[in-house]
């Protein structure tokens, strides 16, 4: 009998684990809705992060994804498992990032290019 698959490891900044807590409670997903939704956060924030403004240029992939960890991870996991982990779906989770993203950039400094 093959190996159960274990739950996706989801990354969550210290001061998200209580709201990630209630979000993974409240929906409370089976290991494939979780895994569905881990891998369309995956995939949506990658898109995000091709698509990102001129002002977060510098960063690379893995610094786009943890900015957007620290600041939205609860909020971006809750929306990816209300949409049911659907690829379908990316353009919505996308957009939801870029809001989180932008709301971030007006009350903090874009990151400047290191020479």
């Amino acid at each position: 009998m093959p190996d159960r698959p274990t739950p996706p490891v989801i990354n969550t900044p210290e001061h998200h684990f209580g709201a990630m807590f209630l979000v993974i409670a409240t929906r409370a997903p089976d290991d494939a809705a979780l895994r569905a939704a881990a891998s369309l956060i995956d995939s949506a924030a990658t898109a995000s992060w091709a698509l990102r403004p001129d002002d977060l240029a510098p960063l690379t992939q893995q610094q786009y994804r943890q900015l957007l960890d620290y600041a939205a991870a609860p909020q971006v996991l809750d929306l990816a498992l209300y949409l049911g982990g659907d690829r379908k779906q990316i353009r919505t989770l996308m957009d939801h990032i870029g809001r989180e993203i932008a709301e971030l950039l007006i009350h903090h400094q874009p990151p400047h290019a290191q020479n």
